[in-house]
């Protein structure tokens, strides 16, 4: 008997998913998230995986109506009758290429997937190194189990927009607050349209929880380690904003796709 619960306890020490932390991380966010930072294995990879599926649901049920926009005609420039004869052609040539699965899901998917996780890594290699700059002595593996976990928000974000996708039977064009720019943005404007897609409720819903968990993680100061906290969004943010930015100056588009959805 003794050896049966030594080796269960085994089993659960080893087991990289816990999924019965996600409700509580939302619930109960201050003794959960304490208890996470606490952790000196890794337990990042739960929410991590829980993320990358919605992101995989999101791009499957947004396939279909992309495609249905496509082929109505829903998104053609306003200016399009005054296009040439072998522009007009071009632009519906390339708006067929985009209705192949290739455009539809596989690019998405791989696109945002890399973002995730891309964005995780960044972040908690920033985060640990501010922490440690400011006199912090954490494992780097503490700070890469708080960001994986403050991330869960972003999963619920995709669960409202695969909900909403399926009701309105359209696609989030604008995100975050970059609705608040118009117009033919560019320059200085098209980075801040980047900069802006990346914040919503969810992204603040994020910062709440590393600056709930950073604390007792670090064992600094709360002024200390919410700043050392700060500095690392505020160069992820800058960096998650770059591709948008790029993409919008290249394309001509009036609105931007964040880096990490």
């Amino acid at each position: 008997m003794e050896t049966n619960k030594t080796e269960i306890k085994e089993k659960i020490k080893k087991n990289p998913f816990h999924f019965e932390w996600i409700l509580p991380v939302i619930t109960k966010p201050g003794k959960t998230i304490e208890k996470i930072t606490s952790q000196e294995k890794s337990v990042w990879l739960t929410p991590l995986v829980v993320i990358s599926v919605l992101i995989i649901l999101a791009a499957l049920v947004a396939g279909p109506i992309k495609r249905n926009i496509i082929q109505m005609g829903l998104n053609m420039p306003e200016s399009f009758q005054y296009y040439s004869e072998e522009q007009q052609m071009q632009f519906m040539n390339a708006q067929a290429n985009r209705t192949s699965p290739l455009f539809l899901y596989v690019f998405p998917i791989l696109t945002s997937l890399a973002g995730l996780w891309v964005s995780f890594f960044l972040l908690s290699s920033l985060l640990h190194l501010s922490l440690t700059l400011a006199g912090s002595r954490s494992q780097n593996m503490r700070s890469y189990n708080l960001v994986g976990w403050s991330m869960l928000p972003l999963g619920v974000r995709l669960l409202v927009q695969i909900v909403a996708m399926l009701v309105t039977k359209t696609v989030v064009s604008n995100p975050g607050l970059s609705g608040f720019i118009t117009g033919d943005i560019k320059g200085f404007a098209a980075f801040a349209a980047a900069l802006l897609a990346l914040i919503d409720i969810y992204f603040i819903w994020q910062i709440i929880l590393l600056l709930v968990g950073v604390r007792p993680l670090s064992g600094l100061k709360r002024s200390s380690a919410w700043m050392a906290t700060a500095i690392s969004l505020v160069i992820l943010m800058l960096l998650q904003s770059v591709p948008g930015f790029l993409s919008s100056a290249l394309s001509g588009l009036t609105s931007s796709t964040p880096f990490f959805f």
